[in-house]
């Protein structure tokens, strides 16, 4: 018995093996219906999908044969990733000088006839081999061998499937532990600034209310933007903790809610001034969804709407309507509009456009970016169409 040399690429071999992180692992039904394919196209009772180890080789399926491994020097897939794209065939292992004295063809399984297609990666690496074998002597015709490296295409393609599969599992771990230490993190400097935002508020009010006269009206300017800016930078702070709480946030529970009552909510913690209403010709229109979820959106798009308004009487439109298996959920508003710079980015973290509120004030970035990702959690996307001058629509499609 001749045992296979070891392929003077090895090491790179051997590691991009490791990279697809298959050894030892379950059986898996991709793999176990490619072999039973193999072995009946073939007519041969045994097929296997071997992966070459340091020492061993290994089997992630095995059709026909009860073993889950043998040693690597026992291995005739070894012989076969020597040569990456070609066919190993040995017909009749009897009269192979190489294999007629091997264990594997004297005893059990009694091999007599062996076809191997090596499973080579996009970087030409042969990780293991798809094989056939049968305990007579036997060949392929054109046809199946074909057929056989086709099946061996396909199972270098489940891995690289299960590859990129276990590479997103990854990435999704890690960004969920970077959300909850960002949780974490937000929430410990809310903690520790709402005591001096406090302080500085008291420290304020009294300035303006004892001390205004020494102050002057430069002065007492100067106080009140302190107090602006430290109230500004408490809202930032209670933005972020939003933002976090939705990043988050358990998965939604859905119930059977109407528009009509959802927007009486919003009404109401809004505040509405008496210059804006909130109008909608679909009260009676029935959602199944998050009510949660969909408050929250409809209460930061209408806060906007109310806040960038520029009319002397503004006026937001709220529809709902089905489409499918969808919602869709338009609110429409006649204020300022966005500009068309702007309209690319205004779903971005901390990204304020350059319009104002009607108190002067710019918004800090945090509401509509809190509204992406709630409509994301219902399943869904946003769009927005705005004019300036004429005002804007937020269209809301989330899946019932």
């Amino acid at each position: 018995m001749k045992s296979a040399p070891i392929p003077s690429n090895e090491v790179q071999r051997l590691s991009a093996l490791y990279e697809y992180e298959i050894l030892d692992t379950l059986p898996e039904k991709e793999y176990d219906d490619i072999t039973r394919m193999a072995s009946q196209v073939c007519g041969c009772p045994i097929s296997l999908v071997t992966l070459i180890d340091k020492d061993r080789q290994w089997f992630k399926s095995h059709t026909g044969l009860e073993v889950a491994q043998t040693g690597r020097d026992l291995s005739l897939c070894a012989h076969a990733i020597l040569q990456p794209d070609e066919l190993f065939v040995v017909e009749n292992a009897a009269d192979d000088e190489r294999f007629f004295d091997h264990p594997l063809v004297t005893n059990y399984p009694h091999i007599a006839f062996y076809t191997g297609v090596p499973l080579v990666t996009e970087n030409g690496y042969p990780l293991g081999t798809l094989c056939v074998i049968d305990n007579k002597p036997h060949s392929l015709s054109a046809k199946e061998k074909e057929i056989l490296r086709s099946l061996a295409r396909l199972t270098v393609s489940n891995l690289e499937i299960r590859q990129k599969n276990l590479q997103i599992e990854a990435q999704k771990a890690e960004i969920e532990a970077l959300n909850q230490d960002l949780s974490k993190f937000a929430q410990e400097i809310a903690h520790d600034l709402r005591s001096p935002y406090k302080s500085i508020m008291e420290a304020v009010e009294q300035l303006q209310t004892q001390y205004a006269q020494k102050l002057g009206v430069k002065g007492v300017a100067h106080v009140r933007a302190i107090g602006e800016t430290a109230t500004t930078s408490a809202h930032m702070v209670e933005g972020i903790l939003k933002y976090c709480a939705v990043v988050n946030g358990a998965e939604l529970n859905k119930e059977m809610v109407k528009l009509g009552a959802m927007l009486d909510e919003v009404r109401k913690m809004i505040k509405m001034p008496a210059s804006c209403t909130i109008k909608t010709k679909d009260a009676d229109a029935a959602l199944y969804t998050s009510h949660y979820y969909l408050l929250q959106v409809l209460l930061n798009l209408c806060n906007n709407a109310v806040a960038f308004n520029d009319k002397p009487k503004g006026e937001i439109w709220v529809s709902a309507r089905e489409i499918g298996d969808h919602y869709l959920i338009s609110v429409r508003d006649n204020g300022k509009g966005i500009r068309q710079a702007d309209q690319d980015h205004i779903f971005d973290l901390f990204y304020a456009t350059t319009g104002e509120q009607k108190n002067n004030k710019k918004g800090m970035g945090i509401g509509l970016a809190i509204v992406k990702r709630l409509v994301r959690k219902l399943k869904g996307t946003i769009k927005v169409v705005s004019e300036e001058g004429v005002g804007t629509t937020f269209e809301i499609l989330i899946r019932k």
